[in-house]
């Protein structure tokens, strides 16, 4: 993953770019009774932001799967481990990208001091991500064409967000 340059590395400059607008569009919001809605908005567009653009890994996943497939016919490995194993690859990218724009997002709109209500926050975004990039690779072994699956796992996401 480290090798596919649009995977993780431009997703999170993409990232940055993106919680350095939000984190000056809501500097320093306050902690009012007015600035409720405002707090909330900008979490919210946080999170949904970080999680939706997840589905544009979508086209590594199928390439991935092809690739997987071949391997398990000649019995390399098994079902089990390829989850695993890419479970386990992108752990550290996607901590890297909940902890970097989120902290940059957090702390330029002044939501709370204390590192434990950061470490919340960020810990909710890298799950929320966490949970795209497994939908993405389910759908990614149910839906082989590129179009289709990122219609796929962008109508499920919607649904989710709606629950």
């Amino acid at each position: 993953m480290y090798r596919d340059f649009g995977y993780y590395w431009l997703r999170l400059a993409i990232y940055i770019a993106l919680c350095l607008c939000i984190g000056t569009i809501f500097f320093d919001i306050g902690h009012s009774f007015g600035s409720i809605q405002a707090r909330g908005s900008m979490l919210m567009f946080v999170a949904a932001f970080l999680t939706f653009m997840a589905i544009g890994g979508f086209p590594s996943f199928v390439e991935d799967m092809k690739i997987f497939g071949r391997e398990r016919l000649n019995g390399h490995y098994g079902v089990g481990t390829y989850i695993i194993g890419n479970t386990l690859s992108s752990i550290p990218y996607l901590l890297l990208t909940s902890l970097i724009p989120g902290a940059i997002a957090y702390y330029l709109a002044h939501l709370r001091d204390g590192a434990e209500h950061f470490l919340y926050f960020a810990l909710v975004l890298f799950v929320c991500m966490m949970l795209v990039e497994s939908l993405m690779m389910l759908v990614a072994s149910l839906v082989p064409n590129f179009l289709m699956g990122i219609i796929t796992g962008a109508g499920v996401q919607a649904i989710m967000i709606l629950n």
